[in-house]
């Protein structure tokens, strides 16, 4: 069943699926390098931050020792400590918070002037987030000494530089990516060319093919698609030779089918020659007598001429129904055909006792085809018919002109086909007589004829019933 998400050329579906596949491939690649590439940015920065945390966290320390002695410190200390923090780092510090572990402010007061962001709208750990003023880095260090830890200081540092860096990243990725793809589905499609080009070059050739020669070119070369074209080729030419061989076989078994069925004339041409045989016998017996008249001698002589003409027309037309004529075609009439095989058959007709009628068109025009064809045409399907006929049958042969076409009907009153032979019945050796008197070619002969001048042959019949052939020939064959 034909996919309608997949294109219908192979070159289309080669880029799609490479593409496809690319993608994906580059998809994944590009996501997992942005996490490694975006893990390292944020560790540099992070271990900065820390370092920076760290040093905040000793200045908060002493003020928490100095504080549980009792030993005073400056009203400034802690923003003192904070503001040198500030220059000391090389990050923007935007908020400083020391939280106990609830979160909630130890020095609520003393650097409220350096706190952007309210306490609530952040959470204790390091982390780097979007909040009101734009991305932040924020980091936590403990305050302690030892095992006391009096809290944690938390510095927020301005991350738009790591989301500059990052976003750079992630472009020169995509970027890349791209580049990969387009060079890949470029390279696919190139590929692509040459392989669809070769196979497109055997599909024409397989296609064209016909069965006569051709110089179609066929691809070249030492991969598939080339040891496919070589296996094609050479099966081309066996088919080539095969049809020659076929063509002859059926030219032999045509001129078998045409001996067989003077063999099965023998009896009838052989009473045709006999009757004057006997005429001419009876007439030199006669001659040979002492006292006949010059008028007696010139009438046997006349009488003797005579058979000969007959015995001599009788050879001509069997040797012409026999003799092959190669290929020469000539204006024959169907007519003719018929009339001449009758003469033929005449023996065969008379011995079986047929009411034999024909009901020949006048006007029947004439077909432009070699003369003997029509000959075997007429020969095997009337001889069929009286095959099938028995002693006291009839059989009536007419020929019509309608419609552009010459029709040839044979019919016969005799024991018909049967239902179960009737698809068999133009397979080559197949019939239905006697061992010995008939060869089963008749009518694939006849048929294979009927193609080959373009027409057409139909059948119509019942059990015990008799039997119809009808032949329908263009008349304008050239």
């Amino acid at each position: 069943m034909k996919s309608i998400f997949l294109p219908s050329t192979l070159k289309s579906r080669l880029i799609l699926v490479f593409g496809s596949l690319m993608v994906v491939v580059m998809s994944l690649s590009s996501i997992t390098v942005f996490e490694k590439m975006k893990s390292l940015i944020l560790e540099k920065y992070i271990e900065s931050a820390q370092r920076v945390t760290h040093m905040g966290t000793i200045s908060i320390v002493d003020g928490m020792l100095a504080a549980e002695t009792e030993r005073a410190l400056p009203t400034d200390y802690y923003e003192r400590s904070l503001r040198t923090l500030m220059k000391q780092s090389n990050q923007e510090i935007l908020y400083a918070y020391f939280l106990d572990e609830n979160g909630q402010s130890l020095l609520p007061a003393a650097l409220n002037h350096i706190n952007k962001i309210n306490p609530n709208d952040f959470k204790l750990g390091t982390s780097v987030s979007y909040q009101q003023k734009g991305w932040v880095l924020q980091t936590m260090s403990g305050v302690g000494i030892s095992t006391k830890v009096w809290g944690y200081l938390v510095l927020g540092f301005d991350a738009a530089q790591i989301h500059q860096e990052v976003k750079q990243v992630l472009f020169l990725i995509y970027v890349a990516s791209g580049v990969v793809i387009l060079v890949i589905l470029f390279a696919t499609n190139i590929i692509a060319e040459t392989m669809t080009r070769r196979l497109n070059q055997l599909s024409v050739a397989v296609d064209q093919f016909n069965l006569y020669p051709v110089d179609e070119a066929l691809p070249e070369g030492d991969d598939e698609i080339g040891r496919l074209a070589s296996n094609f080729n050479r099966l081309r030419n066996r088919l080539f030779q095969s049809r020659l061989n076929l063509k002859q076989s059926e030219r032999n078994l045509f001129h078998a089918e045409k001996l067989a069925s003077i063999g099965r004339l023998a009896a009838g041409v052989a009473h045709e020659i006999n009757n004057p045989l006997t005429g001419i016998r009876h007439s030199i017996n006669n001659i040979l007598e002492d006292d006949i008249s010059t008028k007696d001698h010139d009438q046997y002589l006349n009488l003797i001429d005579e058979a000969l003409k007959n015995i001599e027309n009788v050879i001509s037309k069997l040797l012409g129904f026999s003799r092959r004529k190669g290929d020469s075609q000539s204006d024959s009439s169907m007519n003719d055909a018929i009339i001449t095989v009758v003469k033929l058959l005449d023996f065969s007709i008379q011995s079986k006792n047929i009411d034999f009628k024909m009901d020949l068109d006048i006007e029947l025009p004439e077909i432009h085809c070699n003369p003997h064809v029509l000959d075997e045409i007429a020969m095997n399907l009337i001889m069929n018919a009286i095959d099938a006929s028995d002693v006291g049958g009839k059989i009536l042969c007419m020929t019509h002109f309608e419609k552009n076409n010459i029709l040839f009907c044979v019919e016969d009153w005799g024991h018909g086909i049967s239902h179960q032979d009737i698809h068999k019945i133009f397979e080559p050796f197949f019939t239905t007589k006697e061992v010995g008197k008939g060869t089963g070619l008749g009518l694939y002969v006849t048929q294979e004829i009927v193609n080959g001048l373009g027409g057409k042959i139909d059948l119509s019949t019942k059990a015990s019933a008799g039997t119809k052939f009808t032949i329908k020939l263009p008349a304008n064959i050239s």
